[in-house]
C-alpha cells in the first residue's frame, strides 16, 4: 500500500508599502536554499493560518504588517511531501524593523512590483503576486463575527439576551484576538445580548478598547426592522474605520448578502457557526472581496 504524502500547512503574505508613491513588495533570500521567495512558514500546533502569516512576516522581515485581503494558495513540493501555503496582502508599518535571524534569512529586498515578480525563484509566488496586483490595496477591512458557542436556548430559564456562553465558547472566545489581531481594528461593535458581548470581551480588553453596544445589531431589533443593521454596517463603512461587529447568525449574512449581492452571497456559506467569521475588504464604498474565518483550534 503506498503511503499518503503528508501535506505541511503554512501561510505567508505579499508585504507592501509605498515608495515614492510606488508600490514595492518585500523579497526574502533564504541562504539553506539560495532562493528569492515572499515571507512564510510552517503553521504551529493550534495555531490558524492568519496567525502564523503574521507571525512569519515579523521573524522574516523584522516589519509589523496589517493585513488585507486573502490572495489564495501556492503549492510547493518539499522533501517532507507537498507545503501548501496561503497567502494574504499585508501593508507594511512604518515601524523600525526588528531584528531577523540572519541564519534563515540574510537578506530582504524591497522591489517594485514588476521587478519583484521577475526576482522570485519559483512560478507559484509569481501568481500570488499577480492576484495581488489584481486585488489592489488600500482596502479596508470589517469584520462580521458571529458569537461564539452559547448555553442552548432550552438550557437557560431567563431572558434570552442574558443566556450565556457554554465551556466551549468561553474558550473560543479566549483564542479569538489571534484570528484577528492581524487587522489592527481601531473599534469593536457588538449586539447588547450578553453572549455576544462575552465573545469579544477579552479582545477588547486585550487591545485597550471600549466596546460599543449597538442595539441595531441585536435579534429584538432585527425581529422589527430587518434593515437596521445593514444601515449600522454601511455607516461604518462610510466611515473607513477597521471594525470587527459581533452579532447574530439570522443578521450577519443578511448584512453580507445586501452588500456584496444575490450572485456573490450564493458563493459563500449562507451562515456562520459560532465564532466563525466573514471579513469584508472595502474600498471607496465598494467590497473588493470577502474572507472567511473559521473558529478557532482549541
Amino acid at each position: 500500500m503506498m503511503s499518503e504524502t503528508k501535506v505541511i500547512q503554512a501561510a505567508g503574505a505579499v508585504l507592501w508599502r509605498y515608495s515614492n508613491k510606488k508600490i514595492e513588495i518585500a523579497l526574502v533570500h533564504r541562504p539553506r536554499y539560495d532562493d528569492w521567495s515572499l515571507p512564510k512558514g510552517k503553521v504551529e500546533e493550534k495555531e490558524s493560518h492568519i496567525a502564523c502569516a503574521y507571525r512569519e512576516v515579523i521573524e522574516e522581515t523584522g516589519y509589523t504588517p496589517v493585513f488585507g485581503p486573502e490572495l489564495g494558495q501556492a503549492f510547493y513540493k518539499v522533501e517532507e511531501g507537498k507545503k501548501v501555503v496561503r497567502y494574504w496582502s499585508a501593508r507594511a508599518t512604518d515601524a523600525p524593523p526588528s531584528a531577523v535571524d540572519k541564519n534563515e534569512i540574510d537578506e530582504v529586498l524591497w522591489l517594485e512590483v514588476k521587478d519583484a515578480r521577475k526576482k522570485l525563484t519559483l512560478d507559484d509566488d509569481r501568481a500570488i503576486v499577480d492576484f495581488f496586483t489584481e486585488v489592489g490595496v488600500d482596502t479596508t477591512p470589517l469584520v462580521l463575527l458571529r458569537h461564539a458557542k452559547a448555553l442552548k436556548r432550552d438550557d437557560w430559564d431567563g431572558d434570552d439576551s442574558d443566556r450565556p456562553l457554554d465551556n466551549l465558547g468561553q474558550l473560543q472566545a479566549k483564542r479569538l484576538l489571534p484570528q484577528f489581531f492581524p487587522y489592527n481594528f481601531s473599534e469593536v461593535h457588538s449586539s447588547d445580548a450578553y453572549r455576544c458581548m462575552q465573545t469579544v470581551e477579552d479582545m477588547t480588553r486585550s487591545l485597550d478598547l471600549n466596546l460599543i453596544i449597538a442595539l441595531d445589531l441585536s435579534e429584538d431589533a432585527f425581529s422589527k426592522d430587518k434593515e437596521a443593521a445593514l444601515d449600522y454596517v454601511s455607516s461604518l463603512m462610510v466611515d473607513g474605520k477597521s471594525v470587527l461587529i459581533c452579532s447574530h447568525n439570522p443578521i450577519l449574512p443578511k448584512v453580507l448578502k445586501k452588500l456584496v449581492g444575490k450572485k456573490y452571497f450564493k458563493e459563500l456559506d449562507s451562515k456562520l457557526e459560532p465564532a466563525q467569521a466573514w471579513v469584508i475588504h472595502h474600498k471607496d464604498g465598494d467590497v473588493i472581496s470577502v474572507d472567511w474565518v473559521d473558529a478557532p483550534t482549541l
